[in-house]
């Protein structure tokens, strides 16, 4: 396992620098004021929902539908301010409706023992539909005032976006909460051993309801977060958010078979998908062209997370033995 975790870390590290140095060979502006603002702004809804997947991860589930949550969230959050309501009630109400679905999907999950990717594929589904059949000109909300994009379009010192500091500061809470919080600790051991985690004292259905709740609250962060930063919004844009969430936390070292991983590695992970994005856009390469290299990022996190290279080496050596005079 050790040995395991060394390469992990090596190879995240190593494909951000290259990443990084691409991206500044690729970018003509990213040394600009404009260049690290954009970085910065595009990012920071990444952020936040790379640390809220990699927490369900840690338990050994998931959420398919938490691009669609993000939809709600904005679009409720963008109706009560077209409405005139200040932003104490629309922020709130977005929060609460990130926690109410993504509540919804624990409960399921936990009730009737349907597996996660089951329960959140078929509620992204519902969510899409409701989308198109019960949303008012399917979501869109148009001219937007400064009192709902004063948040995503602010900045400190002219550089730094109000939401990049907003997303350093939830990283920090959770990171400590993962590292230092029994609560933190009974999500390891729930997807690290489900049944040892009982004879421990340890309820695995109370805790995954618990942390698909904290999931909800953060998932309406980042849906606020990314959602103020335009003065118009539709709920299907955010269609597909979830994968690029889960894989910056799977590139980032937390383990897709859950027990295991940092949310400082979700963190760097989020950093690494929307540099190398960002860098094929600058190559000239289409949309799909990116949702494909999110899918390779996702299978090699995954092959370098469950592969034993210990013993890889060992037959690996053996077999040059074997073969040898």
């Amino acid at each position: 396992m050790g040995r395991k975790r060394i390469v992990t870390r090596e190879s995240m590290l190593g494909t951000i620098v290259a990443a990084f140095m691409l991206f500044l060979a690729l970018s003509t502006n990213f040394g600009t004021v404009s260049g690290l603002y954009s970085m910065m702004l595009d990012v920071s809804p990444t952020i936040v929902g790379a640390i809220a997947l990699s927490l369900l991860i840690f338990t050994g589930n998931i959420d398919i539908s938490a691009g669609t949550i993000l939809g709600f969230v904005g679009f409720t959050a963008a109706a009560l301010a077209k409405a005139g309501y200040p932003a104490v009630v629309f922020m709130s109400a977005g929060l609460l409706v990130g926690v109410l679905l993504a509540g919804l999907n624990g409960w399921i999950i936990v009730a009737f023992r349907v597996p996660s990717i089951v329960v959140t594929l078929a509620t992204n589904m519902v969510h899409i539909g409701f989308y198109v059949t019960f949303l008012p000109n399917a979501g869109w909300v148009l001219n937007l005032s400064r009192s709902f994009t004063w948040l995503g379009q602010g900045r400190f010192f002219g550089v730094v976006p109000y939401i990049f500091v907003i997303a350093l500061l939830v990283a920090a809470v959770t990171i400590w909460i993962a590292r230092y919080t029994q609560f933190g600790k009974t999500l390891y051991a729930v997807g690290g051993n489900r049944q040892a985690a009982i004879y421990a004292g340890i309820d695995p259905d109370r805790t995954v309801l618990k942390v698909y709740l904290l999931e909800g609250l953060l998932l309406g962060v980042a849906g606020i977060l990314k959602a103020t930063t335009a003065n118009r919004l539709m709920p299907s844009v955010f269609q597909g958010r979830e994968m690029i969430f889960i894989a910056a936390a799977v590139v980032g070292g937390v383990n897709i078979m859950g027990g295991s991983g940092k949310l400082l590695g979700a963190v760097f992970g989020a950093l690494l998908v929307y540099m190398l994005s960002i860098t094929m856009i600058y190559m000239g390469f289409q949309d799909y062209f990116q949702f494909a290299l999110q899918g390779v990022l996702i299978l090699v996190a995954v092959f370098i997370t469950v592969t034993d290279f210990t013993a890889l080496r060992r037959r690996f050596a053996g077999a040059l033995a074997r073969g040898g005079p």
